[in-house]
């Protein structure tokens, strides 16, 4: 994919580099010549140096043949604005952009454009983490659903993957333990020190992360 990079902050800088490396076609864009030159020699990318909404420039770097434009400055404004240009001019597929201010979601959400905030994120992971020990936040697929990575510990051991998923509306995927991963049926029975990727509820992961928390010794099956 050719993708746009609007920002050469940290996050900008650090995806352009890791987007990069996954093989793609990355320009980063950026008015501070001095932000640009953080990337390095190392960088394999194209750069530009200018104003980040400005039409010409957006032109230079190709934007009529982007397939993704992130919009990643520390500027809510610019972000936006880059963003709408990119959307409802040059109908970039797609496009997401970097919002700093919460409050401002909501007018984002109205033009269709799709965010994410950092703040909002890491202050969810740190939650998580605190919530359970043995388990990450892999993804917020939407407002109410997350992807879960859950260590199995031996208190839920021989526990049916199906009794599970019926009691805790889950939707468990994939287990991977030190011998294999595979995709469970509903037959499949958990192991001590499996990991299992699955999809829940936001209003259900709180009774489902109890029953992995590692002082729970028994499992009372479904009757």
């Amino acid at each position: 994919m050719y993708i746009i990079i609007v920002g050469c902050g940290r996050m900008g800088s650090n995806l352009a580099y890791e987007l990069s490396d996954h093989g793609h076609d990355v320009c980063i864009i950026d008015r501070s010549m001095e932000r640009l030159k953080i990337l390095g020699s190392g960088f394999n990318g194209k750069i530009m140096n200018g104003i980040e909404f400005d039409s010409d420039n957006l032109k230079c770097v190709g934007i009529e043949q982007a397939d993704v434009l992130l919009a990643v400055t520390s500027d809510d404004n610019i972000n936006i604005t880059v963003s709408m240009v990119a959307n409802r001019i040059y109908h970039v597929p797609q496009v997401i952009a970097r919002v700093n201010d919460p409050k401002r979601k909501q007018l984002y959400d109205k033009l269709g454009i799709h965010t994410i905030n950092p703040v909002q994120l890491g202050a969810n992971l740190i939650i998580d983490k605190l919530d359970s020990e043995n388990c990450t936040v892999v993804a917020e697929l939407d407002n109410n659903y997350q992807l879960l990575e859950i260590e199995v510990n031996h208190g839920i051991s021989q526990v049916n993957v199906e009794n599970l998923q019926q009691k805790y509306s889950c939707n468990i995927s994939y287990i991977k333990n030190k011998n294999k991963c595979f995709i469970p049926d509903k037959d499949t029975k958990l192991e001590d020190g499996d990991i299992i990727i699955c999809t829940v509820h936001k209003k259900d992961k709180e009774k489902l992360l109890k029953i992995f928390h590692k002082e729970v010794l028994v499992w009372m099956p479904l009757l």
